[in-house]
């Protein structure tokens, strides 16, 4: 028994050797699941950062792990067991100590370079900054590319080796019967053990705790858009204004009035529904030169970041596309309660030659005006109704 004892790893490793292993398994199924789902799903949105939560921490506790293994040294190996095994082990160890490190700091790259410039928020709580540096590079989308390949051949290799370290670590169980996989299990019949397990949960339990109540801190819950959506436009024809309306909208947002940074908003527009009051452009709006409803069925807005401004409205950021025209738009939001219900409403001004709408009949502005005045809204609701 003393043997035994002597060949164990402490206490510590043992527990950031498990603290670990649980949360690579979170990063690792997180990270799958979400790939597998739509680009505009809104849950994949939340699962990232989910998965980025896991990544950072994994990262923390990493280093953390490092320290401790540099300052304490560890058990010697089981006698009797083969130079290459030890060779191996040695080797797997490391591979999997530099992944550790790897892995997360590839995504942080990824997401600080990226041209999305969505914020990571760990745990819907805590805004985690991105690298500056690969923010100001001209050429982010590239590099954010290429490190999203890095991530991902890393994230891979990580999934082959952790199964190759599971699977040999059953054989020295099961087959060859030592004490490889026993000397890092917890000891439970330590008490001593067992006090720096209760030490763990009580920090987690309280860190937990302080990060809900900052959460909380805000008095706001956050709200996802569930209820009706409506866009209307106002364009300038002749000189008088003439409104417009799209009659079939849908939105899908997550919006926390607390962290806004972690909100995202999908909004889709079936242009086969546009309506006018004008008799003229009614009639119109459906062709190839303007909306062209046959071969573009759909206009789309995507946000790419969502911040508080200094008049209590949502600044939001996106890309608007409409007839495959992608551009740019920055616009407020302001969330209201009006008859009993929860509403975001916003406005934005486009030229419609950025989108070439009308351009062959009216490729000036004599008749119909270039800028054009969309206008939305959709009720709110609590994401916990």
């Amino acid at each position: 028994m003393s043997r035994l004892i002597e060949q164990r790893y402490d206490d510590i490793a043992v527990l950031f050797h498990w603290t670990i292993a649980l949360l690579i398994i979170g990063l690792l199924v997180i990270g799958k699941y979400m790939v597998s789902l739509d680009e505009n799903d809104p849950v994949r949105f939340v699962l990232t950062q989910w998965h980025k939560s896991f990544g950072i921490s994994v990262l923390l506790v990493s280093v953390l792990r490092l320290v401790w293994r540099f300052t304490h040294k560890p058990p010697p190996e089981p006698a009797g067991l083969p130079d290459w095994q030890k060779r191996l082990a040695a080797l797997v160890h490391w591979l999997l100590y530099a992944l550790m490190l790897v892995i997360p700091i590839t995504g942080w790259i990824m997401v600080s370079a990226s041209p999305l410039n969505i914020d990571t928020v760990l745990f819907n709580v805590i805004e985690w900054p991105h690298l500056s540096a690969f923010e100001t590079l001209d050429n982010r989308e590239e590099f954010a590319h290429a490190f999203a390949d890095y991530h991902e051949i890393a994230g891979n290799l990580l999934l082959v080796l952790l199964l190759a370290h599971i699977g040999a670590a059953l054989k020295h169980h099961f087959v060859d019967k030592d004490i490889t996989l026993v000397r890092m299990l917890p000891d439970w019949a330590s008490s001593a053990f067992k006090r720096k397990l209760a030490s763990l949960a009580a920090i987690i339990a309280a860190g937990a705790a302080a990060m809900y109540l900052y959460a909380d801190a805000g008095n706001q819950a956050a709200l996802l858009a569930a209820g009706d959506s409506e866009v209307s436009f106002v364009a300038e024809v002749m000189g008088e204004t003439s409104p417009g309306l799209f009659t079939d909208t849908s939105v899908e947002a997550l919006i926390d009035e607390a962290q806004p940074a972690g909100s995202t908003i999908v909004a889709r527009v079936q242009t086969a529904s546009v309506s006018s009051d004008n008799a003229q452009m009614q009639g119109s709006l459906p062709d190839t030169e303007w909306f062209d409803v046959q071969n573009h069925p759909e206009a789309l807005f995507e946000s790419t970041s969502v911040t508080a401004a200094d008049d209590g409205s949502l600044q939001v950021s996106g890309r608007l596309t409409i007839k495959q025209h992608t551009q740019d738009i920055t616009f407020p939001m302001i969330l209201t309660d009006e008859q009993g219900k929860r509403v975001a409403r916003g406005e934005f001004t486009i030229d419609r030659r950025e989108f070439d709408i009308g351009l062959e009949s009216n490729d000036s502005d004599d008749f119909v005006a270039f800028p054009v005045l969309v206008k939305f809204r959709f009720d709110i609701t609590p994401a916990n109704t």
